[in-house]
């Protein structure tokens, strides 16, 4: 798993690359809670690269909703890799987080 973080005003990017399982979930969340401790006004997940996630992932989605919406953050992912949107989509994350294509982030947020 690659995590690579891109910034510009308000908005974090966190592009995330290959395989997001248990043993990369805590790295994650070291990376998600120091972007909140810097109170940006959106933060966004790219996942075209990131090829799977599993249970342990999902709870930490859930989570960074949570802490999002105590602070009054968007929470965004978006461009979702056809497998991690399977699992999303058997989830119901979209009941929990805003799921978009590039398309519809790059008009929203740029």
């Amino acid at each position: 798993m690659k995590i690579d973080i891109y910034k510009e005003g308000g908005l974090v990017i966190i592009t995330l690359t290959g395989r997001l399982d248990i043993s990369h979930v805590h790295n994650l969340e070291m990376v998600f809670y120091k972007q909140i401790e810097k109170s940006p006004s959106t933060i966004a997940f790219m996942m075209k690269d990131c090829t799977y996630i599993d249970s342990a992932a999902i709870v930490s989605f859930v989570r960074f909703k949570n802490i999002t919406r105590k602070n009054r953050i968007d929470l965004v992912c978006y461009n979702l890799n056809e497998n991690v949107k399977r699992i999303f989509k058997i989830a119901k994350m979209e009941k929990f987080i805003t799921v978009l294509t590039e398309e519809e982030f790059l008009e929203k947020y740029t």
